[in-house]
């Protein structure tokens, strides 16, 4: 159905009728036209539209007619060309309403920028007054009022307005795109990503495809030049890589000569940025732009700009901050943190291959006392360096301490043997040359653990403990012998700090002191026992454990409140009074008050010097260290006998013993066992006797066997010992049944 008049106005020519497609105007050459959509069901009115628009140019652009001749045939226009700015749209068509529904769905759809001018050929039948207060049109004309120089007027006013309102809609849009990427890009975790995000939003900004490059000069690793930190799209292939790579020097010269402000430039094609992020170091953006940038475009890039140098600035920060997290600040080398990345990216890798190693300088204390901090340093570089260029780099190398390295490679590579001899090797450090000891774990990752970092690390803590527990001074591969032992070890830890407070598991046994010439018991030494799990555990795995964890004073407790019990009791059946010797661990003797302490222990057990002695190994006597014997001194104040056990084994200094409160010297098992009345004489525990008679104090002979060691030790004067000659050690509560019969009355 048709609402054009009978006759077309004067000035519209009928020419031949067109298809629906939208027309290209040659004239208009490159420039992009407008696209206004005809909707009529008349295709005389297509005709003479077409012929009054032909060659027309609105704000120096051509104009391109899509048409359609019905509302359907109009949206199916609509999904084929985008940026429709205006529409003609006859009121009548399929239906005496088409055209204004048509308005109307336009509308409700979001074409809000789009102008719309209606056109009726019938004046009276949809009256002007309310269509255009009921409907969002630009204009209501009738078909014999749009001659063409009124076509003309009404579609440069309206396109004008789509112009306008499209302008300050991108404009809008454009800002919230800065919002919104700033938001994003702020979020990015180092200069690369950073960059790459740039590129993107800079394309997206001016709707063109992300072709394009972001260098940075004055950075880390740029020599002086420019280095492409990102790139995309025919730019990839050189990220990573310097400015000078680029084949053609034209784009490299462009950056050159780019003016040091924040203004995008427009020059070859390319659309240029110039940020200077930190005095010293700049960073380029350049994207292929085609043609002019629009002044709103301009606008909407220089804002973008200062965000985006912000967002530089801080991403410079955070990979400054990033750098000093993963770098020695002294050293200037990789630190805990980067080998735990690089053991991370390791396990990302499938299958998990290869090994790491843990290194610890046993002598760098004693480097640095004797050399010096600077020349301790310099040698520690010195190792570095060695480490780092070994088999070409094969290794990752970090320090995360003091004397102290972590490392990942092949297997082929971390040989124990060829470590141990790099990190002990001599190097001339400020004309000294040194020597170190170490002592490093090796792990093999494909056993190491589920891939878990955290947890790996732990594990090669571990193992370079019990390495330098058992193997000191070697390079070890830990392996499954070896973590059952340190999985032991935790475990017995782990029970021991349960059951020390309480004594749960834990027993006291007593071995006699005899005199060797009537074989009546003196007195006894009290020796610690322990069952885990209902197994006995040696006391030579678990006194180390208890001095490791500080569990030693509660156990010592223990002991002396057995002794307490077991006294008190023997006293009330008047049985004849047995000392007892404890044995004090170096680590007690180290802490500030230990001694009051223990004799407050001892008091409440209702035990005196008469009743208890103390033993200290001869490592005591070792260090002498004025704190150890001023915990003894006190203890020897209030009456208490000390005696040093195991003498002759720490190669004591005889110099200490002026200052060391010593009433008893036991001449260690070692000097007893080669004992015979033949050899006697010429023996070491006969110089260990005359060295006790001279200084006046006891001796104990330990470890006697045999009945030729005993008449040794009684011909070379000793006149007390203990031994499983005389006796085994028993329970406290079955020692009277055991001994009861030889206790000296």
């Amino acid at each position: 159905m048709s609402d054009k008049p009978n006759a077309p106005a004067d000035d519209l020519l009928e020419l031949a009728p067109e298809d629906g497609a939208p027309e290209r105007s040659g004239a208009a050459g490159a420039a992009r036209p407008w696209y206004v959509l005809v909707v009529d069901d008349d295709d005389d009115v297509h005709a003479t539209t077409r012929f009054a628009l032909n060659g027309a140019r609105v704000l120096g652009r051509p104009i391109e007619l899509v048409h359609a001749r019905s509302a359907a045939e109009a949206w199916a226009r609509l999904g084929e060309v985008k940026d429709i700015a205006v529409a003609l749209i006859d009121v009548v068509m399929e239906s005496p309403d088409s055209g204004l529904r048509l308005v109307r769905e336009l509308r409700e759809a979001g074409m809000r920028e789009m102008r719309i001018v209606l056109r009726t050929g019938q004046p009276g039948y949809a009256p002007e007054v309310s269509v255009i207060s009921s409907y969002e049109i630009d204009d209501y004309r009738t078909k014999s009022e749009l001659t063409q120089t009124r076509l003309l007027t009404v579609l440069t006013a309206t396109i004008r307005a789509y112009d306008q309102i499209r302008t300050i809609s991108r404009s809008r849009a454009g800002l919230e795109m800065i919002v919104e990427s700033a938001t994003k890009l702020f979020t990015r975790t180092n200069l690369e990503l950073f960059s790459r995000g740039v590129l993107t939003q800079i394309a997206a900004l001016l709707r063109v495809a992300p072709n394009g490059l972001v260098c940075v000069k004055g950075g880390e690793g740029t020599d002086g030049g420019a280095m492409i930190v990102s790139a995309a799209g025919s730019f990839a292939a050189f990220a990573g890589r310097p400015l000078s790579a680029l084949p053609d020097g034209t784009l490299a010269k462009l950056i050159a000569d780019l003016p040091r402000q924040g203004d995008p430039v427009v020059e070859g094609g390319f659309m240029l940025m110039h940020f200077g992020i930190v005095p010293g170091r700049e960073l380029t953006a350049v994207i292929e732009a085609g043609g002019d940038i629009a002044d709103a475009d301009r606008t909407l890039l220089r804002l973008f700009a200062t965000n985006i140098a912000i967002g530089f600035e801080n991403q410079a920060l955070i990979d400054r901050l990033d750098h000093m997290a993963h770098v020695d600040p002294v050293f200037d080398v990789p630190n805990l943190n980067a080998f735990e990345t690089a053991l991370s990216e390791r396990f990302a890798a499938d299958p998990i291959e290869g090994r790491i190693a843990l290194v610890h300088l046993e002598s760098h204390a004693s480097i640095v006392a004797g050399y010096g901090l600077r020349i301790a340093r310099n040698y520690l570089r010195a190792i570095y360096a060695a480490l780092a260029d070994y088999e070409m780099g094969a290794l990752v190398v970090a320090m995360i301490g003091d004397g102290t390295f972590a490392l990942i490679g092949e297997k082929t590579h971390l040989d124990p043997a060829r470590l141990q001899a790099l990190v002990t090797a001599a190097y001339t450090t400020d004309g000294v040359e040194i020597a170190s000891t170490a002592t490093a774990a090796l792990l093999d990752l494909d056993a190491a653990s589920s891939g878990d970092t955290a947890a790996t690390m732990r594990a090669l803590a571990s193992a370079l403990q019990h390495v330098r527990r058992t193997r000191r001074n070697e390079s070890v591969v830990f392996d499954a012998t070896m973590r059952a032992e340190s999985d032991r070890r935790f475990t017995l830890q782990h029970e021991m700090k349960r059951a020390a407070p309480s004594g749960e598991g834990f027993a006291v046994h007593l071995q006699p002191k005899v005199d060797i010439a009537s074989g009546r018991i003196l007195g006894a030494e009290a020796l610690l026992r322990w069952r885990y799990d209902g197994r006995p555990v040696s006391p030579a795995e678990f006194i180390p454990i208890a001095e490791a964890t500080g569990l030693t004073e509660p156990l010592t407790d223990f002991v002396v409140a057995e002794i307490g019990r077991w006294t008190r009791a023997r006293a009330k059946a008047g049985a004849a009074i047995v000392p007892v010797a404890i044995n004090l661990s170096p680590i007690d003797l180290g802490r500030q008050g230990f001694a009051a302490r223990l004799i407050e222990r001892v008091q409440s057990a209702e035990l005196s010097p008469s009743t208890i002695e103390f033993e200290v190994t001869e490592g005591v006597a070792m260090q002498a260290t004025p704190w150890a014997i001023g915990q003894l001194q006190i203890l020897k104040n209030a009456g208490f006998r000390i005696a040093l056990d195991d003498f002759g084994t720490g190669y004591s200094s005889l110099g200490n013993f002026g200052d060391f409160p010593i009433d008893t010297l036991k001449i260690d098992r070692s000097f007893v066992t080669p004992l015979t009345v033949a050899t006697a004489r010429e023996s070491l525990a006969a110089v260990i006797l005359a060295m006790t008679q001279t200084l006046r104090v006891g001796c104990v002979a330990e470890g006697v066997e045999t009945d030729e060691q005993r008449q040794a030790l009684r011909f070379l004067g000793c006149e007390v010992a203990q031994g499983y000659l005389f006796g085994k050690p028993a329970e406290i509560d079955g020692f009277d049944a055991v001994f009861g019969a030889k206790i000296r009355n």
